[in-house]
């Protein structure tokens, strides 16, 4: 697999490339670690400090040498990360110093690269600010062309996974995803599917508890097929792996067993809607990925690239 991690020099970065190695060694076959300034923007508020422009110049040159050294750093951390691994003779570890806005920018050398994977740092536990407003790693989970991996928090040598299923391509996709991208000596599973509503409270109001539960019959023995055929799945290839069906709200049901389970990482399918279709409808996997107390892996069918409409600083 190609990964695209971005890094900034943050905490988050460092576990980013921690996540490479404990989630994926074993698939690892590039890794492009990339740095982005954001120079027009550098360059605009300089100008406003009616600064000189060699000395803007001269700014941005020591701006970009303190990327580069950001980079080697990191390239340096990757490459012990996946020697500690066992895939570093197979892996190779590049580094891209990059201009433009942050998001925009890693979606299009995401797109560029044809990766398989971005990785990029969230600032964690209930970003509502970011998802309001749009935050980096919500905008680049938004628009990516492939699986975003959002770091929150370090993972740990065994991470605890969540898996939301619902029957879907996309969550057909990430079952796929964790049986060929991770090992299962380093993932326990915890297969979630949800059984959501389709009756308003009024309903039972007005129908028998009978025909309540027929209605909802068909959707409970779906969702156990889903669970157990996913986990079935997982076993084939020696993963752990434990079945929960919850019934509820989807995002409000994945968000509890995250919580209860005290997840590591939560891994759920995106059914890759459009833009305008996700404002008015939402999104379960946008939602948890803001909301969720631990990292997460959305997984989506590729696509081709899509404009991030941004604010100009």
């Amino acid at each position: 697999m190609h990964i695209l991690c971005a890094v900034d020099g943050s905490e988050r970065s460092h576990w980013g490339v921690e996540a490479v190695g404990t989630l994926f060694h074993a698939q690892v076959r590039e890794v492009v670690l990339t740095h982005v300034v954001q120079s027009s923007a550098l360059r605009k508020a300089l100008k406003q400090e009616h600064m000189d422009a060699a000395v803007i110049t001269q700014v941005l040159r020591k701006v970009d040498a303190e990327g580069n050294a950001l980079l080697q750093g990191m390239v340096e951390k990757m490459t012990l990360t996946l020697s500690q691994a066992t895939t570093r003779p197979f892996a190779t570890v590049r580094s891209v110093l990059a201009h433009g806005h942050v998001a925009e920018t890693l979606v299009r050398q995401a797109e560029k690269r044809q990766s398989d994977l971005v990785i990029v740092g969230s600032r964690g536990l209930s970003d509502i600010e970011g998802y309001l407003l749009g935050s980096v790693s919500r905008k680049v989970l938004a628009h990516a062309p492939c699986p975003v991996l959002t770091i929150k928090q370090p993972l740990p040598p065994v991470v605890r996974v969540v898996l939301a299923v619902d029957g879907s391509r996309a969550s057909r996709q990430a079952v796929h995803v964790v049986r060929t991208w991770m090992a299962p000596d380093t993932v326990r599973v915890h297969v979630v599917s949800v059984v959501p509503p389709v009756l308003t409270e009024v309903a039972p109001k007005v129908l028998s508890p009978q025909h309540v539960a027929a209605l909802m019959e068909p959707l409970r023995k779906q969702a156990h097929e889903i669970a157990r055929w996913c986990r079935e799945e997982l076993l084939k290839e020696g993963f752990q792996a434990t079945v929960e069906i919850r019934e509820g709200i989807p995002r409000e049901a994945i968000l509890a067993s995250l919580q209860e389970t005290h997840a590591d990482l939560a891994i759920l399918g995106s059914k890759g809607t459009s833009g305008a279709e996700r404002f008015q409808l939402g999104s379960v996997s946008e939602w948890v990925a803001a909301f969720a107390p631990c990292s997460i892996l959305v997984v989506r069918p590729r696509r081709r690239l899509t404009s991030i409409h941004h604010r100009q600083p």
